[in-house]
C-alpha cells in the first residue's frame, strides 16, 4: 500500500541545497583535474621542446635527417590530441548528465514543496499562502 508522507518545506529546501553543494564539489574536482592535466602537459611540452631543439641542432650540422624531427614531435601530438579528446568528451558528457540530473531533482523537490504548500492550506505552519 502506497502512503503519502508529506514533506516539510525545510526538508525540501535542504535537499535542494545538498544537491547544489554536490554540484559545487564536482566543479571543484573538475577544476583540480584540469589544473593537474595542464601542469603535466606543460612539463611534457618542455621536455619535447628540449628534444626538438637538440634534434634541430643535429639537423643543422647534418647528423640527422628531417624525419628525426617528425619522430620527436609525433608522440607529443598524439598525447596532446588524445588528452584533449578524452577531456572534451568526458567533460561534455559529465556536464550534460549532471545538469540534467540536478535540474530534474530540483524540479521534483520544488513540486513537492508546492504540493505541500497547497495541501497545508493558507495560514498553516508547514506552508501555504501567507495571510
Amino acid at each position: 500500500m502506497d502512503t503519502f508522507r508529506p514533506f516539510k518545506q525545510e526538508d525540501v529546501w535542504s535537499k535542494i541545497e545538498a544537491e547544489k553543494r554536490r554540484d559545487r564539489l564536482v566543479r571543484r574536482i573538475s577544476i583540480v583535474a584540469w589544473a593537474v592535466t595542464l601542469a603535466v602537459l606543460l612539463v611534457f611540452t618542455v621536455m619535447v621542446g628540449i628534444e626538438v631543439s637538440r634534434t634541430l641542432a643535429l639537423m643543422r650540422v647534418g647528423a640527422v635527417s628531417s624525419g628525426a624531427l617528425v619522430g620527436v614531435i609525433m608522440p607529443f601530438i598524439a598525447v596532446v590530441g588524445t588528452v584533449s579528446l578524452l577531456i572534451a568528451v568526458l567533460s561534455t558528457v559529465g556536464v550534460f548528465l549532471r545538469l540534467r540530473t540536478s535540474s530534474l531533482s530540483e524540479i521534483q523537490w520544488r513540486l513537492a514543496a508546492l504540493e505541500q504548500m497547497l495541501v497545508a492550506g493558507p495560514g498553516s505552519e508547514e506552508g501555504g499562502v501567507p495571510s
